[in-house]
């Protein structure tokens, strides 16, 4: 977490820096990556890498749709592997501070999905609908390149698919991630 931090630091370092001649166009599609610190809080608390894909679609300068997939590595230890993943779709808000940075917020809904597999036993699957909510910083590097750093929580209630025992658990999935994305 601490070196995933320290890389970003840097990053926005290095491109507030430098100036970006014109103003950048931030309207219309986008699609990216990002890789982040994943952390899902049920009945305990599991962290670990998360990988995510968004894009989405900016109307103008401050209003956009966009969709978010984020899912994680093994999150579990020697006895248990799990999994979690989330899908949201968000209007994003977008407040543009200057050619180069900008600041967002969005709020939507989203799907979670947790896969836990203890040793020698079947998985168990744990479904739901939920509230998603996120903020972050984004920086044009280039005309079409940029780069964010965003933390994206979704929160929810879990279902699973085979015990009556596990029906209605909170859950939250939180993701802090760096992120690159081409603005078309």
């Amino acid at each position: 977490m601490n070196k995933l931090s320290i890389v970003a630091a840097s990053l926005l370092t290095i491109f507030a820096s430098s100036h970006v001649a014109a103003a950048n166009d931030n309207t219309g599609f986008y699609v990216g990556g990002s890789l982040g610190q994943l952390k899902i809080k049920a009945k305990g608390s599991e962290t670990g890498v998360g990988l995510g894909a968004y894009g989405g679609y900016n109307f103008n300068e401050w209003f956009g749709l966009e969709a978010n997939l984020f899912v994680s590595g093994d999150l579990g230890d020697s006895n248990e592997d799990i999994g979690a993943g989330t899908f949201a779709l968000t209007p994003k808000f977008t407040y543009q501070i200057n050619d180069t940075f900008a600041v967002y917020g969005k709020v939507g809904i989203a799907s979670m999905a947790v896969v836990s597999r203890p040793d020698n036993s079947r998985n168990e699957d744990f479904t739901g609908f939920g509230w998603a909510y996120g903020v972050g910083v984004n920086a044009s590097v280039t005309e079409n390149l940029n780069i964010r750093l965003g933390y994206d929580v979704v929160t929810g209630e879990l279902d699973s698919e085979y015990s009556n025992s596990f029906q209605n658990v909170d859950t939250d999935i939180s993701n802090f991630a760096l992120g690159m994305h081409y603005q078309f």
